[in-house]
C-alpha cells in the first residue's frame, strides 16, 4: 500500500490498485504488488506547474522472482485558480492524448520511412478519478535533464534542434499527407476563452518587469519599445493559435525549455546520444518560429543564444528539409531558409514573451519555497519570489543582452 511521505502530498486517490494493468503490460508473468512507494520526482523548485511523482514498485512474478520498476505520475496542483483553469483548457488531458496517440502516430512514419526515432517516454493509461499523467521513469535508462543555470552547451543545443526538427517535420507531413488532425486541442482558436483569463496574469509580469527594468544594461535604448509590446502582448500570443496557412506550421512542443527536455549520454561522452521530451501539455499547430524562438532565447547559454543564433536556424533548417524529404513532404512546399528567417521576424514577439515569462523561473537560483500560486498571484510571499526572479544577477545578465538584441533586429516592434 502507499507509504506516507513527509516531503510531498500525495493524491488521496493515490492507491497501488491502480496501477496493476499497467504492471501486467510491463511484466506478462505479473502475479502481484509487494511494495508501492511515491516520492517526489524532481528537486524542489524545478517545476512550479504541476506535482511530480516518482513511483517505486516491487512486483513479484509467477515464477516468485521479485521485479522493480518506477514510473512518473503527473497530478495537479490544489488551488481555486488553477482548478478554473483546467475546466477550460485540461492540460492533463491534451498531454495523455500526445503520449498515447500524436507521438506513436509520428514515430511510426519515421519507422516506415527506415529511420528509427523516438521523442519521448511511453506513456499509460490508469482508471483514476482525478487528472493525471502516467509514464514511463526515463532516469533507469539514464535519460537527466541538464543543468537549467548552467545553460545547455553547444552540443546539447544542436542535439535539441535535430529532434525538434524532427518532430516539426513528422507533425507537418502528418498533415500535408493524411490530413488535418482531429483532435480538438489542435484546432485553430482552440485556448482561446483562455486569453481573459491570462490577461492580468500577463500585467503582473510586466509590473515587475517594469519595475527591475532600470537595472538591465542598456535598458534606455528599449524601454519604450518594451513599455509599447507589453500590453499587445496576450493577443500577440493568443492570435498564433489561429495558424495563417501561408506560414510553415506544425505541431509545436509549446514550452520548450531545459527542463522539459532529458538527455542521455554514452559512457564516453558529455555529448547527448539521445534527446527526448517531456511536458508535452501546451502543443499547437502554428508557425516553427514560436519553438524556435522560445527555445534558442531561453535555454542555450547567454553568449551562444545570441552569437550563434543564426547558425542554429541554418542547422535547424537543413535538418527540417532533410527530414521532411525522407518523409515524402512535398517537394513544393518545402520552407526555404529565408523564407524561415521571415517567420522568425514576423513572430518576433516570441523572443519578448520568452524573456517575461520563461526566462524569469528559468534562471532563478534553486530554491525550496518557490510555488506556482506565489509565482502567478499577487501575494507577500508571490511579491518577494517574484522581486527575486526579475532582478538576480543571472536574470539581469540575460535580460539586458535579450532585449537590446531583439530591440536592434526589430523585434519588438508591434
Amino acid at each position: 500500500m502507499a507509504e506516507n511521505n513527509d516531503v510531498v502530498q500525495l493524491p488521496i486517490w493515490l492507491k497501488e490498485e491502480l496501477f496493476e494493468n499497467v504492471l501486467r503490460q510491463h511484466y506478462e508473468q505479473f502475479e502481484k504488488i509487494i511494495c508501492f512507494k511515491a516520492i517526489p520526482g524532481l528537486n524542489p523548485g524545478e517545476n512550479y506547474s504541476t506535482i511530480m511523482l516518482r513511483l517505486l514498485f516491487e512486483v513479484e512474478l509467477k515464477d516468485q522472482s521479485i521485479e522493480k520498476v518506477s514510473y512518473m505520475l503527473k497530478t495537479p496542483h490544489d488551488f481555486e485558480m488553477y482548478r478554473e483553469i483546467l475546466k477550460k483548457n485540461n492540460m492533463f488531458v491534451i498531454e495523455r492524448d500526445i503520449f498515447l496517440s500524436v507521438v506513436p502516430e509520428i514515430e511510426q512514419m519515421y519507422s516506415e520511412a527506415g529511420l528509427d526515432v523516438k521523442f519521448a517516454a511511453k506513456g499509460y493509461e490508469i482508471d483514476a478519478p482525478d487528472n493525471y499523467v502516467l509514464l514511463e521513469d526515463l532516469g533507469p535508462r539514464g535519460f537527466k535533464n541538464a543543468d537549467r543555470l548552467e545553460g545547455l552547451d553547444m552540443a546539447h543545443t544542436l542535439s535539441v534542434l535535430k529532434k525538434l526538427a524532427q518532430w516539426h517535420a513528422g507533425s507537418a507531413a502528418r498533415i500535408a499527407l493524411k490530413g488535418p488532425y482531429t483532435q480538438y486541442y489542435l484546432q485553430p482558436k482552440y485556448g482561446d476563452s483562455m486569453r481573459e483569463d491570462i490577461r492580468p496574469i500577463n500585467v503582473t509580469f510586466g509590473n515587475y518587469l517594469f519595475k527591475c527594468l532600470p537595472l538591465y544594461e542598456g535598458y534606455e535604448s528599449y524601454t519604450a519599445a518594451v513599455h509599447k509590446i507589453q500590453p499587445k502582448l496576450i493577443d500577440l500570443v493568443h492570435d498564433m493559435a489561429d495558424p495563417d496557412p501561408q506560414d510553415f506550421n506544425a505541431i509545436n512542443h509549446g514550452d520548450l525549455w531545459t527542463n522539459n527536455i532529458m538527455f542521455r549520454y554514452d559512457a564516453e561522452s558529455n555529448a547527448p546520444s539521445e534527446t527526448y521530451f517531456v511536458d508535452l501539455q501546451l502543443p499547437k499547430i502554428t508557425s516553427v518560429a514560436w519553438d524556435l524562438i522560445y527555445f534558442l532565447l531561453g535555454s542555450p547559454q547567454l553568449q551562444l543564444k545570441l552569437n550563434h543564433f543564426d547558425y542554429f536556424i541554418k542547422y535547424y533548417h537543413d535538418q527540417l528539409i532533410e527530414h521532411l524529404t525522407l518523409l515524402k513532404y512535398p517537394t513544393e512546399k518545402l520552407p526555404s531558409l529565408r523564407f524561415l528567417h521571415m517567420q522568425l521576424h514576423k513572430y518576433g514577439f516570441v523572443g519578448y514573451h520568452t524573456v517575461l515569462v520563461l526566462c524569469p523561473p528559468l534562471l532563478l537560483d534553486r530554491t525550496n519555497d518557490a510555488n506556482l500560486t506565489d509565482f502567478v498571484t499577487e501575494t507577500e510571499n508571490g511579491d518577494d519570489l517574484k522581486l527575486r526572479m526579475y532582478s538576480n544577477a543571472k536574470y539581469k545578465q540575460h535580460a539586458g543582452a535579450i532585449l537590446t538584441w531583439l530591440h536592434n533586429r526589430g523585434a519588438l516592434d508591434f
